[in-house]
């Protein structure tokens, strides 16, 4: 019985650790049309280039090859069956603050958490809205 728990444990643990290893590498690109934050600092309009890293962060480079990495907060569930790339922006004291990844067919990637009240940007998706 105990060798039968730890079987179980270990292939629930490799499933967790190939699994989590497939979104790693991703990468797209994407034509945001307006300025943004990421990671606090202000991004230009242009194309960008977003990946997500080996060690668990979201790398945009942009248009004049800055690179900002954003730490993933947590994953979120994916609630559609979207193949479009789609991304999150908060509306905070009238900028748009990059907050949400979504690559395409896999879960959400949380990059800010803003508390309280605020309304939402967003870009690509098979729904976008401003």
């Amino acid at each position: 019985m105990k060798r039968r728990a730890f079987v179980t444990i270990a292939a629930c643990v490799m499933a967790f650790v190939v699994g989590g290893a497939v979104a790693y590498g991703q990468s797209i690109s994407a034509e945001i049309g307006f300025p943004f934050v990421a990671a606090g600092k202000e991004m230009a309009a242009g194309k960008y280039a977003i990946e997500v890293t080996a060690t668990g962060q979201v790398s945009l480079t942009g248009p004049d090859r800055g690179r900002v990495l954003m730490a993933i907060i947590t994953v979120l569930g994916r609630h559609d069956q979207d193949a479009d790339s789609e991304f999150v922006f908060d509306k905070i004291d009238g900028k748009l603050v990059l907050s949400e990844v979504w690559m395409p067919g896999k879960d959400g990637l949380l990059l800010l958490a803003t508390k309280g009240l605020h309304e939402h940007a967003v870009l690509g998706g098979s729904n976008p809205k401003k």
